[in-house]
């Protein structure tokens, strides 16, 4: 492959084809004609349209002053691995061949095909730069976004008609501070893969030393040290460290299974999920200009919500455990529940807890639950024959009253989605200062509620503000407050993130979504 580059560059540099002249008319022409040539295998027919209807004046790429352009255009595609793009969605073989020696656009027919296949990849190349080229699919999208916002046509005809193709490139590759981030790491797993011509080995040992060669292969393909045969086996103990930060285990020297597991995953999943994670964030990047977003990462059980690239808000969740996963989405917060009820979900009412209350009827007054019957009506549990109750004959609801043990705490926050899961408060913060934090079933409880709720109901700030002053009221009457602006939330399952040290972090894949062809093709089970 370096080989192949090299080449293309010399050539890039020395050979100029032979080129047959066409108007920039002729190419607006044959756009705007039944007879577009569809075996140029055009992927952005509509926006060619555009870019020649702009400036029927110009040519880009076929003209006198094209070759910088072609140039550059390459270079570019010869990227786009780094870039986490797939080289071979922008006519890649075809500009290729362009710079070989015996390559001639002996016809106007040729010249018209040259000129639409470069903007074509160009208007391809820049749109996935900026979008992504892949968009995640989630369980419920309640908000149908598609990224927009940059008339890349426009673009490139701004910046090709000064051949100054390189200051749109450095202009949009990194819109969003996390892309520069994540394709940094890829970049660097990318340049270690091509440099080396060491293979992979799978770690069995448990050893920590210098002994332990497989292991020494794996911190320097993962980009942890700057040789695959390392020094000290105490120096050896505080790169596995620095791994283990990375690869979200514990980072204490030792080589236990988690770690193990971790370590054993190939480097081409860990590229392959880097690829996933840089796209993903191009494409929030224009939701978040518009506005502030919250974004819940499942693998990571963490939530930040951004606006304009920077990160208002950050704080630890607790999501949905293996068997009853949170489901991912897109919505809209429509409003704050402030003392809200529990209304246990049926299944965790008569699998979970119904056999306590069997047991004992006293479990519901104990616990601040109220049985609420198909009237709304609610009933004297002391007066209910039990055995005759059963998880297929349960007619009742069983709500928790609010109070400082109600399982939603004090703040609710509702937004649409088939599953039923929301975001909430809870009195049980225990579960924040574990690492892993998969224990609900299916909604995701907040570390920090009362500073999204703020943000949520900026303009009414005074409600969650007299909610902390009076804290937790037993049997208070629940508060609806409709959000001030709808905050859209996104629910993803990304599984490479980034930490508050600025550390790139590969989660474990809690769901087992991974590998795939893309983690995209996978569906979700909403409880």
């Amino acid at each position: 492959m370096k080989e192949v580059i090299i080449i293309a560059f010399c050539l890039l540099r020395s050979f100029t084809p032979v080129i047959a002249q066409v108007t920039a008319g002729k190419i607006e022409q044959v756009l705007n004609s039944k007879q577009h040539p569809e075996a140029f295998g055009l992927s952005n027919y509509e926006q060619l349209k555009e870019l020649y209807n702009k400036t029927s004046e110009t040519i880009f790429w076929t003209n006198a002053s094209g070759q910088q352009n072609r140039t550059t255009l390459i270079q570019f595609l010869n990227r786009s691995e780094d870039l986490g793009l797939n080289q071979r969605d922008y006519q890649y073989d075809y500009i290729r061949s362009f710079f070989e020696p015996t390559f001639s656009l002996k016809s106007i027919n040729d010249s018209i095909e040259a000129e639409l296949r470069f903007s074509d990849a160009a208007i391809h190349f820049f749109s996935d730069l900026v979008y992504g080229n892949i968009s995640p699919v989630f369980g419920y999208d309640g908000l149908n976004y598609f990224p927009r916002g940059y008339d890349i046509p426009a673009l490139i005809s701004k910046y090709a008609i000064l051949n100054q193709l390189k200051f749109l490139f450095d202009q949009l590759v990194d819109l969003f501070p996390q892309v520069a981030t994540l394709r940094k790491k890829l970049e660097r797993l990318n340049q270690i893969t091509k440099d080396s011509t060491i293979d992979e080995e799978k770690i069995s040992s448990l050893q920590v030393s210098h002994l332990n060669k497989p292991l020494l292969i794996k911190l320097y393909l993962l980009g942890v040290t700057d040789s695959p045969t390392n020094g000290s086996d105490a120096l050896i103990k505080k790169d596995l460290m620095e791994a283990q930060r990375q690869l979200n285990v514990l980072a204490d020297g030792v080589l236990r299974a988690p770690t193990m597991a971790e370590l054993n995953v190939p480097l081409e999943t860990r590229k392959q999920q880097l690829r996933l994670a840089i796209n993903y964030y191009r494409w929030l990047s224009c939701l978040s200009q518009e506005q502030a977003v919250v974004v819940v990462n499942i693998p990571a059980a963490y939530l930040k919500v951004y606006e304009l690239g920077t990160i208002l808000l950050e704080m630890k969740m607790i999501v949905g455990k293996p068997s009853t996963p949170t489901p991912t989405l897109t919505s809209q917060i429509s409003e704050v529940i402030l003392y809200p009820y529990w209304n246990v979900p049926r299944s965790i009412a008569t699998k979970e807890l119904l056999p306590a209350i069997k047991r004992n009827p006293g479990f519901i007054d104990a616990n601040n639950f109220q049985l609420i019957t198909n009237t709304g009506k609610i009933a004297d549990p002391y007066k209910i024959d039990w055995p005759s109750i059963s998880a297929s004959n349960f007619p009742y609801t069983l709500r928790q009253s609010t109070g400082c043990d109600n399982a939603l705490g004090l703040i609710k926050l509702n937004f649409y989605n088939p599953g039923g899961v929301y975001l909430h408060d809870t009195p049980d913060k225990g579960l924040f200062y574990l690492n892993k934090r998969f224990f609900s079933h299916g909604c995701m409880r907040m570390e920090k509620p009362m500073e999204l709720g703020h943000l949520v109901l900026k303009n009414n700030r005074i409600a969650i503000d007299t909610l902390e002053d009076k804290g937790c009221l037993r049997n208070q009457a629940p508060i609806t407050v409709q959000a001030d602006e709808r905050m859209p939330v996104v629910v993803w399952y990304n599984p490479v993130d980034i930490d508050t040290s600025g550390r790139v972090i590969f989660y474990g894949d809690i769901y087992k979504k991974f590998p795939e062809k893309n983690l995209l093709a996978v569906g979700d089970k909403s409880r």
